[in-house]
């Protein structure tokens, strides 16, 4: 029996996007698994998050400088930028990248130090796995991948059963929904005019908010006269997050920078409309059943949620399309082609 060593040290943080990737993905690949032994390379406090059947790898700061313990036939990184490389000079490598932001992020030596990561890293792989067209097209564009295959595999929903809890900040009223860490990139602030013309709406944005772009959306709120109805109650349970998205009269989301963007497929999971940015990924994502953003003026932005809202309130089956367009993402499917590209590195 060949062996797998998936590096999903990013579980430790499951409030974040990656976290969220290693659990559900390395879950999903442990049920669907029948050929290979798994190791799960991961901090010694989320031991046992895969069950018993498989084995763990203690997460390690001189495995960075000795490389990984053990000799897989095949090593999966579940995301760039990872410091942990094999010891075995044989194994088989499966590169997932998420996304490239960092290219706009960044600027000078800090962004020529990511792509160089990077490029070592899709020197090193084998076989590179992008989590959506566009990010394929963006690795294309940057990297050098001399013929490597890449392969597009997209991120599923959660189908996991959530029981779920109304947060305690949520008022009377309808509101508006959106979640993602508060940072530049997710433009979050674009969304306070909305509340000037939804003047019985309350707007909640979840997300980690320790940074100054949460100040300044606070700022933009006071001086727009809309502070009152926007909440940014910081990180939210997974039973909180479920039944903000079950009850949100519609979700926003208009990012600059996603690799996939799985909040959209989150909320449109649960039949919801999603008005969204036309960029990078995302029409990908939301496809011809998601309400998209052409710009951010106020006046266009107003014009799309209120047509859309009006839309889906004349549409009785819209709810069932929206839903049944996500159910395309599956993370058991995702499972089965990572399988099959562990397969293919073998027997090849």
């Amino acid at each position: 029996m060949h062996n797998v060593l998936l590096e999903t040290t990013k579980i430790k943080n499951l409030k974040s996007g990656l976290g969220q990737f290693c659990l559900h993905l390395g879950r999903a690949i442990q049920l669907k698994n029948t050929q290979f032994g798994l190791t799960y390379y991961l901090a010694r406090q989320c031991r046992e998050i895969f069950g018993s059947a498989v084995g763990y790898a203690d997460e390690k700061k001189w495995h960075q400088v000795f490389g990984l313990p053990g000799k897989p036939d095949i090593l999966h990184w579940f995301y760039q930028g990872s410091h942990y490389w094999p010891k075995n000079k044989n194994a088989k490598v499966v590169l997932t990248v998420h996304d490239l932001n960092f290219t706009v992020k960044y600027s000078g030596w800090k962004r020529k130090l990511k792509m160089d990561q990077l490029q070592r890293q899709a020197d090193r792989a084998d076989r590179i796995v992008a989590i959506s067209n566009y990010t394929r097209n963006e690795i294309l564009r940057h990297l050098e991948v001399d013929g490597k295959k890449i392969s597009v595999i997209y991120n599923g929903v959660d189908a996991g059963p959530h029981h779920a809890v109304k947060p305690a900040f949520i008022p009377g009223q309808k509101f508006f929904f959106t979640i993602g860490i508060i940072a530049q990139k997710k433009n979050f602030h674009v969304l306070l005019p909305l509340l000037q013309a939804f003047d019985d709406r309350v707007l909640v944005i979840a997300g980690h908010r320790g940074g100054a772009y949460a100040e300044q959306i606070v700022a933009r709120a006071k001086s727009l006269g809309v502070a009152d109805r926007v909440i940014l109650p910081g990180e939210v349970s997974e039973e909180e997050k479920a039944w903000l998205y079950q009850n949100c009269e519609a979700f926003l989301f208009p990012s600059l920078a996603e690799g996939f963007g799985l909040p959209v497929i989150e909320a449109m999971s649960c039949g919801k409309p999603a008005f969204i940015s036309s960029l990078t990924s995302l029409p990908e994502v939301g496809g011809p059943h998601a309400f998209y953003f052409r710009d951010f003026q106020p006046e266009h932005m107003v014009e799309v949620v209120r047509s859309g809202l009006k839309e889906y309130a004349e549409r009785p089956d819209m709810a069932t399309a929206i839903k049944a367009w996500t159910s395309r993402f599956s993370w058991e499917a995702a499972a089965s082609q990572y399988l099959e590209i562990y397969q293919s590195l073998v027997t090849h």
